[in-house]
């Protein structure tokens, strides 16, 4: 009903809108252009025909007229060089040219027209407008010719180390934050259409179409990096890969890379090597990727495709194969014992642009993405042993997509755009020729024997979005809706049904066990709907942008049947399991305004101000399904009655007689044991920007900014069996003064709380509520200086940097008091400096690259209390009767700043019709030995680490990869 019920109301805003649109707004997702007419006197003329004149566009040609106040505004441009030609009669007509368009980008394009002949034709070539005196939306883009030639640039997710103040690493897809913005709020897409993980928790799962690089496809990398629309529900980094459509002439493109280990420079030490440590470089990486693109029928079909392979192969460092290991490769010797990984996939795509009649286009596009790998699961800090590493399979994984616009005058414009993806994810633990139990050691800090994952997924996703926009010169009015739905099917068995054993100092403590889960279990995500409205309206020089947008989000359980198992008994529930968990529905705001500040274009001040809300998937929804697999887990305490180090037997069953019984009397029934509370509302987050962004002379720009972030309604699952007033301060644990400790952090005192006398602890009466207590915020600033360089080079600069304030105290008020101690922490400025580009020399050689100047990761220290550190530690039964903590105070220690650098050496070969780019990449110029983690687990027990602060990865060395550009 509720579905219905939104449909009828998307419709009835939709008319509305259009009936009552006198104006408009916000730009398009692509560029426009907007402007005056007047005569030589400063009259603004109305009626004055604008048109606009590109290859990029299929048709040649976009009209537009002036309206009564003189202004034109021109939406949904694809990025490219215009020729703007303005034309009244009596006039002399204007035609303004190499106004370059990018990303959604407006620029500002005025005409000064004189009496005369329209046959005369003044032609008037000026600066290129680089400022956005429009919008409040601020856009990284980076076009095809920066893309060929800067190393890494092609990626959804590598080229944003490009990106001012942008840094890499939130979630299994390492997605960009920027400003503080959460990674997992982060939208990757392919032409509009978001991409990537789909599959549980916040979508943070590296699978779907989107993660392999295809070059050759790539118009342009546009990054939205602050002040998003309401076209848009979150606020993080929008990263969106344009492909090429074809055109009116034939091309081809052919690009190839690759490197052997034999180009890799060792960059260990002495002191390394005497430590045990070998070379460990990158065995051979390369790649194809061809694209053919023309017309099928000349300005009216066009079609573009292309394709690539990858394979890569590289060794790790201080991990090695053993013999005796069923799961190591039959190729290894004795002779080389060095572990390695593996990868190989693909993306082939096609295109189709078809102008079906001069005002309607459809645009079709297939993307195909298989993948296969054999990696360490991404588990941070630990040292994984080569035997746990698992091997990965995506494979169908697809995505349809069709586009339809129709500027059905020139002033409305309807799209509408859909797509369908699947994304299949299979893992499997290294072949060991027996199902064996993955392994955690606490106080060390490693996994071993196994890896946990037995994982297959099946990940059907759609997606539709479509838009109405009512354009005048001086208003822009766009109203529209996105719908998305997926149903995800997982099934996971361990074996044994043990999803892992952990370990204290070699000592076994516990096990978490499954229910039976070869069976797939469902979960839907009934509904991540949003209708939006969004107008701007120019008054003079300032122009003000506001958007309104209403989020619904709704999943679903369907029922679904389990067979009995080792642990659970069989067990069928009813469909619908649960339905409406959650059922959030948001109303958001965004307003901003930009001013021209002279009124010639050149320097805009901007301020914007809007709230948004928190990206999500099915893990809010997960907790709900009784036999889900990844949340029917049960922590049991194990004694290894019989000494030989795990509790699966060879045949893949459990040692039931060492497991201790469940914790959770509810365990493997069809209770629900987390109650959803009706009061829950979505994560949101407001987002403040404010600064100025000044034209410097012709190709260049200045941008100075200050950004804030502020983020709110955390959730958190509070156990209703206990609460803070259940512990007791049983006393304060003094941490161990070794030497390798900062200062700071020997013999530091911990507060120990227990619970009170006969009091326990018991699982499955749990609530998912509000975290009211927890908060984060993020302020700084960023300057950014972008230019161009002579002979078709280019540079950006970039220095940003801010400071975090967290507040995540809830747990320790309302549970566990322990959790006080460092709940509230806050980050020092640490500046981060970009500076990337391109500098040709002569005889058709180019440099260029990226430098960056990283503040070093902030230091811990973790050490694993015990009840031989603090007798009678953890009082409660059938829990994990160990401590964590950190001995350092979060943001206080720091590793040092390093310098990293990117290099690229190109030379341009032309043969008639032939233009071959060939080049070779350089990682690692200065071949340092950068450290990148150590281990940093102390020990635990008052056992010490031997392995504590022994390295776990450096900066690959030196090393020098190859590749060639093809276009005929």
């Amino acid at each position: 009903m509720e579905m219905r019920a939104l449909l009828r109301t998307v419709v009835l805003v939709s008319l509305a809108s259009l009936m009552l649109a006198p104006t408009v707004a916000l730009a398009q997702d692509e560029a426009g252009l907007a402007g005056s007419a007047q005569d030589d006197t400063g009259g603004f003329l109305p009626g004055v025909t604008v048109e606009a004149r590109s290859p990029a566009l299929i048709e040649q040609v976009r009209t537009v007229f002036t309206d009564g106040s003189g202004n034109y505004r021109m939406t949904n441009l694809p990025s490219g060089t215009y020729t703007v030609t303005f034309s009244l009669p009596g006039f002399r007509s204007v035609a303004r040219e190499g106004v370059v368009l990018q990303g959604a980008f407006v620029a500002e394009v005025d005409a000064t027209l004189a009496v005369g002949a329209v046959a005369e034709t003044l032609t008037v070539t000026g600066v290129a407008p680089l400022v956005d005196v429009r919008t409040t939306r601020q856009q990284s883009v980076m076009p095809a010719e920066r893309v060929n030639v800067l190393p890494g640039a092609a990626g959804i997710t590598s080229a944003a180390a490009y990106v001012p103040g942008a840094v890499l690493g939130g979630g299994f897809n390492n997605l960009p934050s920027l400003h503080g913005s959460d990674p997992l709020d982060g939208q990757p897409a392919i032409d509009g259409v978001k991409t990537g993980g789909q599959l549980q928790g916040r979508n943070e799962w590296g699978a779907g179409v989107g993660g392999v690089t295809n070059e050759a496809m790539v118009t342009e990398v546009v990054f939205d990096t602050s002040s998003p629309s309401a076209e848009f529900a979150q606020s993080g980094v929008r990263t969106n890969v344009v492909p090429k459509a074809g055109g009116n002439t034939f091309s081809f493109n052919f690009f190839t890379s690759g490197t052997l280990g034999r180009f890799q420079s060792d960059n260990q030490s002495q002191e390394l090597k005497d430590q045990g440590f070998e070379f460990a470089p990158l065995d051979y990486r390369y790649s194809f990727n061809p694209a053919a693109g023309g017309p099928i029928i000349e300005d009216k079909l066009w079609f573009f495709s292309s394709m690539i392979e990858n394979r890569s192969r590289s060794f790790i460092l201080d991990q090695f194969w053993d013999l005796d290991e069923p799961s190591t490769p039959d190729t290894v010797t004795a002779d080389d014992l060095r572990a390695f990984n593996w990868s190989k996939n693909g993306n082939y795509n096609v295109r189709i642009t078809h102008q079906l009649t001069q005002r309607n286009k459809l645009t079709w596009s297939y993307f195909q993405e298989p993948k296969s790998s054999i990696a360490a699961f991404n588990t941070a800090g630990l040292k994984i042993g080569p035997e746990a590493w698992y091997r990965f399979n995506g494979k169908p994984t697809y995505m349809f997509t069709g586009r339809w616009t129709a500027p059905v005058t020139n002033r409305l414009l309807l799209e509408v755009h859909g797509s369908f993806q699947q994304a299949d994810v299979n893992t499997f633990p290294a072949d060991h020729g027996e199902p064996r139990m993955s392994k955690q050691d606490l106080a060390q800090g490693t996994e071993y024997h196994s890896s946990f994952q037995n994982h297959h997924n099946h990940d059907f996703h759609r997606r539709l979005n479509a838009s109405m926009s009512y354009v005048t010169g001086s208003h822009n009015f766009k109203a529209g809706l996105n719908f998305a739905n997926n149903r995800t099917a997982l099934a996971y068995s361990p074996p044994g049904e043990i999803f892992k054993g952990y370990f204290f100092n070699g000592f076994p403590i516990g096990v978490l066990v499954a229910g039976n889960a070869n069976q797939r279990q469902g979960i839907i995500m009934d509904c991540d709907c949003g209708i939006y409205l969004q107008d701007a309206w120019t008054m003079d020089r300032l122009t003000l942008n506001g958007g309104f947008r209403f989020d619904w989000f709704q999943n679903s359980v369907p029922g679904g049947t389990r067979e009995a198992g080792f642990f659970a008994p069989e067990l069928t529930l009813p469909d619908p399991l649960v339905e409406n968990i959650p059922n959030w529905k948001n109303y958001n705001g965004r307003f901003g305004g930009a001013f021209d500040l002279f009124g010639d274009g050149s320097t805009a001040v901007k301020a914007s101000i809007g709230r948004y809300v928190a990206n999500e998937g099915t893990g809010v929804t997960q907790g709900f399904n009784p036999i889900y697999p990844y949340d029917a887990l049960d922590w049991r305490s194990w004694s290894d009655l019989n000494g030989d180090d795990t509790a699966v037997n060879t045949d893949g069953t459990p040692q039931l007689e060492e497991i201790g019984p469940s914790n959770n009397p509810n365990y493997g029934t069809s209770v629900i044991t987390t109650q959803y509370d009706e009061n829950l509302r979505r994560g949101t987050n407001w987002e403040y920007s404010a600064g100025i962004e000044r034209q410097l002379g012709a190709g260049w720009a200045l941008s100075a900014m200050w950004h804030r972030r502020s983020y709110g309604n955390f959730r958190w699952t509070d156990n209703l069996n206990h609460s803070a007033a259940d512990y007791v301060l049983a006393g304060t644990w003094t941490g161990p003064t070794d030497d390798v400790l900062p200062e700071s952090a020997r013999g530091v005192q911990v507060p120990i709380y227990n619970l009170r006398e006969g009091v326990t602890i018991q699982t499955g009466n749990d609530r998912l509520t509000q975290a009211t207590e927890n908060w984060r915020t993020w302020n700084g600033f960023e300057v950014i200086v972008d230019g161009e360089l002579p002979r078709g080079g280019f540079m950006t600069g970039s220095i940003t940097m801010g400071t975090s304030n967290r507040h995540f105290c809830h747990s320790a008020i309302h549970a566990n008091p322990r959790s006080l101690r460092h709940c509230e922490t806050t980050s020092p400025y640490r500046p981060l400096s970009k500076l990337s580009g391109a500098l040709p020399l002569p005889f058709d050689t180019m440099i260029s690259g990226l430098i960056t100047w990283v503040p070093g990761q902030a230091i811990s220290a973790s050490y694993t209390i015990d009840a031989s550190d603090f007798p009678g530690l953890y009082s409660g039964e059938g829990v994990d009767p160990t401590l964590g903590v950190n001995l350092i105070e979060p943001n206080t220690e720091f590793e040092d700043y390093t310098l990293e650098m990117q290099l690229r050496f190109s030379k341009v070969f032309t043969l008639g019709d032939f233009r071959i780019r060939g080049y070779m990449d350089a990682n690692n110029i200065f071949n340092r030995a950068r450290v990148t983690s150590r281990n940093r687990f102390l020990g635990g027990g008052g056992v010490r680490n031997e392995d504590f602060l022994r390295i776990i990865n450096i900066e690959s060395g030196r090393r020098l990869s190859f590749g060639m550009q093809m276009y005929f």
